[in-house]
């Protein structure tokens, strides 16, 4: 469901150096219905072996236009200091143009919309990347570099000056048809930064 890394590394910790809840994964992997309450396990593995790195127990209760998800998960900090979490966390919807709605996380730190929560090595609690101020970690490999440069320059293009996941308000010059596909433009180039991150961190684990 995202990106998993252990270690430490200088500077900001980065985004790759915990787990990732992305909402849009949570919706196509249907673990998340929208009219529904559903619950289960959400489980992190590694792609190349089918190793599990993680796992949290979860409700998701889902109306047409907003929501509520639980998280229940132990966690243990690098000092042995071990946390139960149990806390609820909101969702709501921004209007598609055709009738459909966007799903958006409510950061419980920031209340922001956030497409995607993150809980670093040492934290407790799914927060956005800004609430953690997480950095991204400099990659080697091109096709990833494009495609952070792109998400980038596209979230910049509609006047955005968040890091990948977090919400892009529609521009009040713009149609909704122009918005909807330059978010579908922006989540496609952030989709390919997510696989090659948790490349990265495989590699480096395994080494």
């Amino acid at each position: 469901m995202g990106g998993y890394g252990s270690g430490r590394t200088g500077g900001r910790v980065t985004t790759e150096s915990g787990l990732t809840l992305s909402l849009s994964k949570l919706m196509r992997d249907r673990l998340f219905r929208p009219g529904c309450a559903w619950g289960g396990s959400i489980v992190w593995t590694h792609t190349s072996t089918g190793e599990r790195v993680g796992s949290i127990g979860y409700e998701a209760h889902l109306g047409q236009e907003s929501g509520r998800v639980r998280l229940k998960y132990t966690t243990t900090r690098w000092d042995g200091e071990r946390r139960e979490s149990d806390y609820w966390i909101q969702l709501e919807t921004t209007p598609q143009p055709f009738g459909g709605q966007r799903w958006w996380f409510i950061c419980p730190r920031t209340g922001r919309r956030a497409a995607k929560l993150y809980l670093p090595n040492g934290a407790f609690t799914f927060a956005s990347r800004q609430a953690y101020r997480l950095a991204y970690r400099s990659q080697r490999e091109a096709r990833q570099d494009r495609a952070l440069r792109r998400a980038f320059k596209l979230r910049g293009k509609l006047g955005a000056d968040g890091g990948i996941g977090d919400y892009v308000a529609k521009p009040k010059w713009m149609r909704w048809r122009t918005y909807d596909r330059k978010l579908e433009e922006i989540f496609a180039a952030e989709e390919v930064v997510d696989v090659h991150l948790l490349g990265f961190v495989q590699k480096l684990e395994a080494s």
